[in-house]
């Protein structure tokens, strides 16, 4: 019997202790527990970024102009056949079209030529005959006149020679026409013989520029058609050390971008290099997509080793402000709020009066202090300014909170200037220290309680998972409603009635 007694008192000094220490270790998770973030020190830049395309800065179409079969290549400056990414001279044959239908026209035209030049001659002597002729009929009116109508010479006959004077002069006139017909005739002949000797020379194709061939789009043997445009058949770059980049900036940040800016570039190619260049100019014609809209700008490029090669991706950002050797915060500093008892002892006395003398805190960042409102006490203002006085420009006040010991935190008064969505640049008031290395809260843990998903008070939301609610538990049938949510304080059972 004192046996069982035994054990049975074992038994319950063990359960004691037991839940003494899981309820300590319940009180102990419950507690509360500050986050930080380093300050940092470093080179601050505030960009627009945005993604493009490499194109080079002139980009020449060779097209042809007759229709023919592609008959050859020509060579580049290194004497092979001519190809993508081939260098090559102003003049030098690219392509050879075949010139057989050219040169029978060009026959056909010589032929024009000659056969115009033959009339002119049949029209020169025409007018040799007519004039000859107009001649004779001249002078045999003029010998009637002397005569005159009489008993001599008739009336009949007088008229008749001023009718054959007439018909000489006419036809003088008709033989300078055809003359003239045959000169015009001439002039189209030789003009059909200059085009068709032009369409040879078009069955050569030649590079308009020095450069670098982009594309190739004809083969050897295939036919060239040209009718109502000119058929592209190679794309020449005309210097691939100068190129640009096209970047599609977004219509909210168009406006911080501006001709002349840096713009500091990678490529997929060679990420681990970065490239510089700068803004030559924003077209105006935006365009639009899923309601977004976009502007081109066009970005210059130096490219003197030829790394860079044309319609690579670029992931561009356009530098906006730089700041070098800045204190960096973290943003989510600026809004936190300590509880009174995680201020260290000698600040709280100082923030329980601010409190009860009804001076609001500092405005959480982003926000705009209310018209006509002082800076806070303590404020850091410019170099001989006074209270109320204005800040230097695209600053505002405000205050963090510095660790001093765990759980224990003391304020800090800065200057905020720009962020990048993450960090801010800081001045640190006078009186005041911050330094590179120090942590700053950023929000409120309590510990243990990450399951049920709750925050601390004046902290931040945990993203831990929370627990689900209990669903009212029911005996089923037509007045149970599935997710129904149970009472705070309900336990496994029936339900309540």
């Amino acid at each position: 019997m004192n046996a069982i007694y035994k054990w049975l008192v074992a038994v319950l000094v063990c359960a004691a202790f037991a839940a003494f220490w899981f309820f300590r270790g319940e009180d102990e998770a419950a507690g509360l527990q500050l986050r930080f973030a380093k300050v940092t020190r470093g080179d601050f830049v505030s960009k627009v970024q945005a993604t493009g395309t490499l194109e080079p800065q002139e980009l020449v179409d060779v097209g042809a102009q007759v229709t023919g079969e592609i008959k050859e290549f020509g060579t580049d400056l290194a004497g092979k056949r001519v190809d993508y990414g081939s260098e090559v001279k102003a003049g030098q044959l690219l392509a050879r079209i075949d010139d057989t239908i050219v040169e029978l026209d060009i026959q056909r035209a010589e032929a024009s030529v000659a056969q115009a030049r033959a009339q002119i001659l049949s029209a020169d002597a025409s007018i040799a005959q007519a004039t000859a002729n107009h001649n004779k009929a001249t002078r045999d009116l003029e010998r009637a006149r002397k005569l005159g109508v009489g008993d001599a010479l008739s009336q009949m006959d007088f008229d008749q020679y001023v009718n054959a004077e007439e018909t000489a002069s006419a036809n003088l006139k008709s033989a300078r026409a055809q003359q003239a017909t045959a000169a015009a005739q001439l002039q189209a002949a030789e003009a059909q013989l200059k085009s068709e000797l032009r369409n040879r020379d078009y069955t050569h194709i030649k590079a308009p520029v020095d450069g670098t061939i982009v594309v190739r789009q004809v083969n050897v043997g295939q036919t060239v058609v040209s009718s109502m445009s000119a058929s592209t058949l190679f794309l020449v770059a005309r210097d691939l050390s100068k190129m640009q980049i096209w970047a599609s900036v977004n219509e909210a940040d168009i406006a911080k971008v501006r001709p002349g800016q840096e713009v500091r570039y990678t490529v997929d190619a060679l990420p681990n290099e970065n490239f510089k260049g700068v803004v030559n100019k924003i077209r105006p014609n935006a365009t639009m997509s899923s309601n977004v809209v976009t502007y081109i700008v066009e970005i210059d490029i130096d490219n003197p080793d030829r790394k860079l090669l044309p319609y690579m991706s670029a992931n561009a950002n356009f530098i906006i402000k730089e700041v070098k050797d800045a204190l960096l915060v973290p943003d989510a500093a600026f809004d936190f709020r300590p509880p009174h008892e995680m201020v260290a002892p000698e600040f709280r006395d100082r923030l329980a009066r601010r409190r009860e003398g009804g001076v609001p805190p500092p405005p959480p960042a982003g926000a705009e202090p209310p018209e006509g409102a002082e800076p806070p006490a303590g404020t850091p203002l410019p170099e001989g300014g006074e209270p109320g006085a204005a800040l230097p420009e695209g600053t505002r006040p405000a205050l963090v909170w510095k660790k001093v010991a765990p759980n224990r935190v003391e304020p800090v008064r800065v200057l905020r200037a720009d962020s990048d969505g993450s960090r801010s640049v800081v001045t640190v008031a006078e009186g005041d220290k911050l330094e590179a290395g120090d942590e700053l809260a950023t929000g409120i843990a309590m510990v243990g309680a990450a399951e049920s998903g709750k925050a601390a008070p004046g902290g931040n939301n945990l993203f831990g998972p929370k627990r689900p609610e209990r669903r009212m538990r029911g005996t089923g049938g037509a007045d149970a409603k599935p997710g129904q949510m149970a009472p705070k304080n309900d336990r496994p059972g029936p339900p309540p009635h």
